[in-house]
């Protein structure tokens, strides 16, 4: 059964293999999405153009420019959902992909359950990232910084504006609102992605890296998010909680 919360929602397919394009929309036309197809960048750019996605599904072995040059393409410009489709021995792709903004990955051959439970969780991601949930009426203050779990924003009193990409501020949230606590990659992939934890998954470590470049002083020496060794991590300051009034 189609899930309401998904309807009108609009994806954008790109894929070389016309199979698999023609695939997933018929699967995802099912569960009340709107699908376009693009089997390349050019396409992809057209179909930009012409109309407003929420999500992209982005294959990263196809001719021309690869998924990798269009995932940094569409990061540079846009906040959109972006999942990456990768083979089998892809791990080095993924992770490059996952540091370029991609919010998550699923492996070929997939299961079009898990592909669609993925996407269901970025959209929700980036719903609470554009103000249309509620994710909590709070600004988290530590440091230097000021979290805004309303606005979803992360500010430095110095520096001004933090561009986090939506699993980097999930993340960033979740630690956050629990300092001083160890936390598994189990865990924290869970919580800001709804899915079960490998020792292959990269996500949250890629993601801490590219966190730790925007908020250490030194990220080869951090002191917010601290590594705890085969466990997970740790939210390493104070944080101050500054309940926000609404009207």
């Amino acid at each position: 059964m189609a899930d309401s919360a998904t309807t009108r929602r609009n994806l954008l397919v790109v894929d070389d293999d016309p199979q698999i394009g023609r695939f997933l929309k018929r699967y995802l036309e099912r569960e009340s999405f709107e699908v376009s197809v693009a089997q390349n960048g050019d396409e992809m750019r057209e179909c930009m153009s012409n109309s407003t996605f929420d999500l992209v599904i982005l294959d990263l072995t196809m001719p021309g420019d690869d998924g990798l040059t269009l995932t940094r393409e569409l990061r540079q410009t846009s906040e959109i959902g972006i999942i990456i489709l990768t083979g089998k021995e892809g791990s080095v792709e993924r992770v490059v992909g996952l540091e370029l903004g991609a919010d998550d990955y699923i492996s070929k051959p997939f299961d079009e359950r898990e592909l669609l439970a993925r996407i269901r969780s970025v959209l929700r991601r980036s719903a609470s990232r554009n103000g249309t949930e509620v994710v909590g009426g709070a600004t988290l203050r530590f440091g230097s910084f000021q979290l805004n779990l309303d606005g979803r924003e992360l500010r430095h009193e110095r520096d001004g504006l933090v561009a986090l990409t939506t699993l980097e501020f999930d993340l960033m949230a979740v630690l956050a609102r629990n300092p001083h606590r160890v936390m598994s990659r189990e865990h924290l992939l869970e919580e800001v992605a709804g899915r079960t934890w490998s020792p292959y998954d990269r996500a949250v470590d890629t993601a801490i890296v590219k966190l730790r470049r925007k908020i250490e002083d030194d990220p080869r020496r951090p002191t917010l998010i601290k590594t705890v060794r085969g466990v997970g991590y740790m939210f390493a300051l104070a944080v101050e909680t500054e309940n926000q009034k609404r009207s």
